[in-house]
C-alpha cells in the first residue's frame, strides 16, 4: 500500500500556498502603482486631496463640502485672479472665500476644500467622521448639496461611489460596516474584493477577456455587436470646455440620466447620512452652513413635479440645529443663467454671489474665529 503524502506535500496545500504568494505579490504591486493616475472616474482626485490635507501645518479655520457643485466654481474664482493657480484636480483651497473674510475681520483665514467630483452626502461624512477631528477639525463646514447628492440613477447605494471605495478599507471597515453594509451577503463582498486581488479585479479581469475575444472575433473576420461601447459613447457628463451650446447640452443630458427615477428612489438612506453628519459636526463643535446650491430652470425641470419643493423642506428640517444654517439658494432669482456654467454648475460670478451670502452667516453665527479690531 503507497504511503500517504504528509499534508505540507499534497498537491492543494501547495496551491493554496502558491495562490496566497501570488496575491499577497499583487496587492503590493497595486500599492506601489500611482494613485492619483485616474482623476476623472477613479480615486485619483480622491488621493490628491487627502495628500494636500495630510500636508496642512495648521488647521484649516473652514472646509469646504461637496461635489462638483462645489468644487467648479471655487476653483473658478481663484483662476480668475491667480493664473498660477493648479488645475482643478489639484486645487484644495479657496482664495476668494478667504479674502472676503479676510476683508469681514478674520485673521488670516485658512480655508481647505474636500469637495469631490461625484459626493455624495454618504461620502461627505466619511470625510467628516475621518478627517475633521482632533486638531484637524475646522471651526466652519460649508455644505453645498442638490438632488443628485441624494439620489444618483449612475449610482446603485453607497458603497458604489469612487470616495466609499477608497476610503473605507478592512482597517476601518468595522466602523462602517453597519452604516453601509447592513446585509451578510455585501459584507462578504467586501471583504472578498479587499482579500482577494483576483476577486477584486474581476470586472477588470472580464473586460480584458471580452477585449481578447473581440479581437479573435475580428482577426477572424467576425462581426460582434457591441451595445456597451455605443452605451457608453452616448453617456453625457461634466465638461470643463466646449462652447456654451455644447455644454448646456451635455449637462441636460447628464441629469436627466443622473435623476431617472429620482421620485421612486428612498432618500432616506442619503438623509440619514445628512442627520448622521450633522450630528458629528455638532459633537466636534464644528458650525455647519448647508447650502442648497444654484440650479438653472432647466435643471430643476428635469426633476418630478413637486419634488423639488419637498426635498428642500426636508432640507431645512434636518438643517433645524443651534449651530446650523440652511442658504436655500437653489432657485433663488439672484442667479441669473450667465451665471452658470452649464444647467447645474456655476460660472465665476455665481461663486462670488456663494461667497457674498455665506460670510454674512459666518459673522451672523458669531464664529471663534480670530477678529482683528476693525
Amino acid at each position: 500500500m503507497p504511503r500517504k503524502a504528509p499534508w505540507y506535500g499534497r498537491p492543494f496545500v501547495w496551491s493554496l500556498l502558491i495562490f496566497a504568494a501570488l496575491n499577497l505579490l499583487l496587492w503590493r504591486q497595486a500599492g506601489h502603482e500611482k494613485q492619483s493616475s485616474d482623476l476623472w472616474s477613479g480615486g485619483g482626485s480622491i488621493d490628491l486631496a487627502l495628500n494636500d490635507f495630510q500636508k496642512l501645518s495648521k488647521t484649516p479655520n473652514v472646509v469646504l463640502l461637496g461635489s462638483s457643485l462645489m468644487m467648479f466654481p471655487f476653483w473658478s474664482m481663484d483662476c480668475e485672479k491667480d493664473r498660477s493657480v493648479g488645475d482643478i484636480f489639484h486645487h484644495h483651497g479657496s482664495k476668494a472665500l478667504e479674502t472676503a473674510l479676510n476683508a469681514n475681520g478674520y485673521a488670516n483665514p485658512h480655508v481647505f476644500s474636500f469637495a469631490i467630483f461625484g459626493q455624495m452626502v454618504s461620502d461627505a461624512y466619511i470625510y467628516v467622521d475621518e478627517f475633521l477631528k482632533g486638531e484637524k477639525a475646522p471651526q466652519f463646514v460649508i455644505y453645498g448639496i442638490a438632488p443628485r447628492d441624494f439620489s444618483d440613477n449612475d449610482l446603485p447605494n453607497p458603497m458604489a461611489t469612487n470616495s466609499f471605495k477608497r476610503l473605507v478599507t478592512l482597517n476601518n471597515f468595522s466602523h462602517y460596516a453597519d452604516l453601509y453594509l447592513p446585509g451578510f451577503q455585501d459584507r462578504i463582498e467586501f471583504v472578498m474584493s479587499h482579500a482577494c486581488y483576483f476577486y477584486n479585479k474581476r470586472w477588470r479581469l472580464q473586460q480584458e477577456l471580452n477585449k481578447g475575444i473581440a479581437k479573435a472575433y475580428a482577426f477572424l473576420g467576425l462581426a460582434q455587436e457591441n451595445k456597451t461601447a455605443s452605451a457608453n459613447n452616448k453617456k453625457s457628463g461634466f465638461m470643463l470646455y466646449g462652447s456654451t451650446e455644447e455644454r448646456w447640452e451635455s449637462s441636460k443630458q447628464e441629469y436627466a440620466r443622473r435623476y431617472r427615477n429620482i421620485a421612486e428612489r428612498d432618500l432616506s438612506v442619503q438623509m440619514g447620512f445628512l442627520y448622521k453628519l450633522l450630528d458629528t459636526c455638532a459633537e466636534r463643535k464644528i458650525k455647519v452652513i448647508v447650502v442648497n446650491m444654484p440650479l438653472s430652470d432647466v435643471n430643476r425641470n428635469l426633476l418630478p413635479s413637486g419634488f423639488y419643493s419637498r426635498f428642500r423642506a426636508e432640507i431645512a428640517k434636518a438643517a433645524n440645529r443651534p449651530d446650523v444654517r440652511f442658504l436655500d439658494i437653489g432657485a433663488s432669482a439672484d442667479f441669473t443663467h450667465l451665471d452658470f456654467w452649464d444647467t447645474a454648475h456655476l460660472e465665476q460670478s455665481g461663486g462670488h454671489k456663494i461667497v457674498s451670502k455665506v460670510v454674512p452667516l459666518m459673522l451672523n453665527m458669531q464664529a471663534p474665529l480670530m477678529v482683528r479690531d476693525r
